[in-house]
C-alpha cells in the first residue's frame, strides 16, 4: 500500500483575524502543516506568526519553511522553536535553509558569502541548535559559530526531538539533509538571479533525477530513509494541462512542456489528474509530501479532499 500523500501550505499573515481564520481553514481542510518563510525585511517573523496560528488551532503542524541560517544564532533559534513547540502543544517543525537572498546578509552588515560558506554555517547552526534542544551544555568552536557553555534551560520542548526539515536544491544541502534531517525539502530552484530574489529553475527531468538520486544515495549510505518533500511552485486546475505546461515552458529556459508535466514542482490538470500525478511522483521519486503557496489554497483544498477519499490517505 502506498504511504499517505500530504499537502501543506506556506503562507504569511495579513492581519490578526484573517491569519487566525486562515490557520483554522488549513486545519479544517486537512492540510498537514501551515508553514511560514523567513525573509527578514520583506516578510513576517516566522516564529511570531506561527505562535499566533497555534492559538487559533489545535492539531495542524506548524513549521518554518525555512529559517535563513545566515541570520540566526543557535541559542536564539533553539529558544524560539522550543517556545513554539510549547505554545502549540508539540506541533512545531524546524525547517532550516542556507539563506540564498543576498540582501538578507548585506542588510545585517555582512558580505554575501559563497554557497559553500552558507552551507557550512547552516550545518554548524543545526548541530549546535539540536544539541541545545537536547538539553546539552554546548561549547562549540566552529569555522562560523562559537559558543561557551551555552544551554537552553527553559523552555523545554514538548517533542523530543523536534522534527528537522532541511530545504534547498544544491548538492551540498541535499547531501547533508539526506543524512541528518527528518524531511528533505527540495525547492527545484537553482542559482539566484541578478535581482537577488528570483532563481533559475531546475525542473528538467534529468535534473530532478540527478537531485533525487543524490538524496537517496546519501541516505542509503548511512542507513536512513528521510521523507522527501517538494515545494510546488505552480498549481493550476485546468482541463488543458499540456497547454498550460507549454505556455509556462515558453517563459523559462532549459525546460520543455513535457518536463513540466513530469515535474513535482508544477501541477497542472484536473483534480483527478493531479492526484494521479502526485502518486506518480511518489512511486517514481519517493515524494510523499508537497507544499503549496497560499495563493493556490483553493485548488489545493480540492486535491486534499480527493486524496482523503482514498483508503490509504
Amino acid at each position: 500500500m502506498d504511504q499517505p500523500i500530504t499537502l501543506s501550505v506556506q503562507a504569511a499573515p495579513t492581519g490578526a483575524d484573517a491569519w487566525g481564520a486562515f490557520a483554522q481553514r488549513c486545519e479544517r481542510s486537512g492540510f498537514a502543516s501551515l508553514t511560514v518563510a523567513d525573509h527578514p525585511g520583506t516578510g513576517p517573523a516566522p516564529m511570531v506568526a506561527l505562535a499566533a496560528a497555534a492559538t487559533a488551532t489545535s492539531a495542524i503542524r506548524l513549521g518554518t519553511y525555512v529559517v535563513n541560517a545566515g541570520v540566526w544564532g543557535p541559542l536564539a533559534l533553539a529558544s524560539e522553536i522550543a517556545t513554539l513547540d510549547v505554545v502549540s502543544g508539540g506541533r512545531a517543525i524546524l525547517g532550516v535553509g542556507a539563506g540564498h537572498t543576498p540582501a538578507e546578509w548585506t542588510m545585517t552588515g555582512r558580505d554575501y558569502p559563497s554557497a559553500a560558506f552558507r552551507v557550512e554555517r547552516m550545518v554548524e547552526l543545526i548541530e549546535v541548535t539540536r544539541r541545545l534542544l537536547d538539553g546539552e551544555s554546548v561549547t562549540f568552536h566552529g569555522h562560523h559559530l562559537r559558543t561557551e557553555a551555552a544551554r537552553l534551560a527553559a523552555p523545554r520542548s514538548v517533542q523530543e526531538p523536534i522534527p528537522l526539515l532541511v530545504g534547498g536544491n544544491g548538492g551540498r544541502v541535499l547531501h547533508y539533509a539526506a543524512q541528518h534531517a527528518d524531511v528533505v525539502a527540495l525547492s527545484g530552484l537553482g542559482r539566484t538571479l541578478p535581482d537577488g530574489h528570483r532563481h533559475e529553475v531546475e525542473w528538467a527531468t534529468d535534473r530532478i533525477e540527478e537531485r533525487v538520486a543524490l538524496v537517496h544515495l546519501a541516505a542509503d549510505a548511512v542507513g536512513r530513509a528521510p521523507q522527501l518533500e517538494a515545494l510546488v511552485q505552480r498549481l493550476e486546475i485546468t482541463d488543458d494541462a499540456a497547454g498550460a505546461a507549454h505556455d509556462l515552458a515558453g517563459q523559462l529556459d532549459g525546460v520543455t512542456g513535457d518536463d513540466l508535466l513530469a515535474a513535482p514542482y508544477v501541477l497542472f490538470g484536473t483534480v483527478p489528474e493531479i492526484v494521479a500525478e502526485l502518486r506518480s511522483h511518489q512511486r517514481r521519486w519517493g515524494f510523499d509530501r508537497f507544499v503549496v503557496r497560499a495563493g493556490a489554497i483553493d485548488a489545493a483544498e480540492a486535491i486534499v479532499a480527493r486524496l482523503r477519499e482514498s483508503p490509504d490517505y
